[in-house]
């Protein structure tokens, strides 16, 4: 059974939008091929809608509740603002309006192929040294965050070199003094 089109879902979004008293009911709604265990996902500030074809073609029994799940949320961003919790009980009562589960994960199978994949994406590739040039403060970390030192309270102050991720990434960005840090950026 082939996929329904794009224009096609988005006349069943517009039928739950009514149903829901919704006054604005346009919602786009697209297929998304880089989408890899997400069964859908909805941007409530843009009314989009992205479903994952390589999922809901393989159980296309789940298209209706998936669907009517990432509406309820753009819905539920209409109805009641931004402020409200994701699956909360906005989202809930909608869900339940449309004859579904308020389920938030679906539960179809997902191949070992696609979690491999998702698995590689996510690998870190890169390790950082972040120094406070205000206290020579240092910090390893995989993942740069700005804002105040821990140490001084300095303010967005950091160097940061990076690395190759793994043991011997980590030990050079240990052998580097604040002054060799500081002559990097001198350059």
């Amino acid at each position: 059974m082939p996929l329904p089109t794009a224009d096609e879902l988005a006349r069943t979004v517009a039928a739950l939008m009514a149903e829901w008293r919704v006054v604005d009911i346009a919602v786009q709604v697209a297929w998304n091929d880089n989408l890899t265990t997400t069964a859908g996902r909805a941007f409530q500030r843009q009314g989009r809608i992205e479903l994952n074809p390589t999922l809901l073609a393989r159980s296309p029994e789940h298209l209706p509740m998936v669907l009517a799940h990432e509406a309820a949320h753009v819905a539920a961003y209409r109805l009641f603002g931004p402020n409200i919790p994701a699956h909360g009980r906005h989202w809930r009562s909608l869900m339940r309006l449309a004859g579904h589960p308020p389920e938030v994960t679906h539960d179809i199978p997902v191949d070992d192929l696609v979690v491999r994949r998702r698995a590689a994406v996510r690998r870190r590739r890169f390790v950082y040294l972040r120094v406070c040039d205000a206290c020579g403060d240092r910090l390893l970390v995989v993942a740069v965050r700005y804002g105040r030192c821990g140490v001084c309270e300095a303010r967005d102050s950091f160097l940061v070199m990076k690395a190759p991720a793994g043991p011997r990434g980590e030990a050079a960005l240990q052998r580097l003094s604040l002054a060799e840090v500081r002559a990097a950026f001198a350059r």
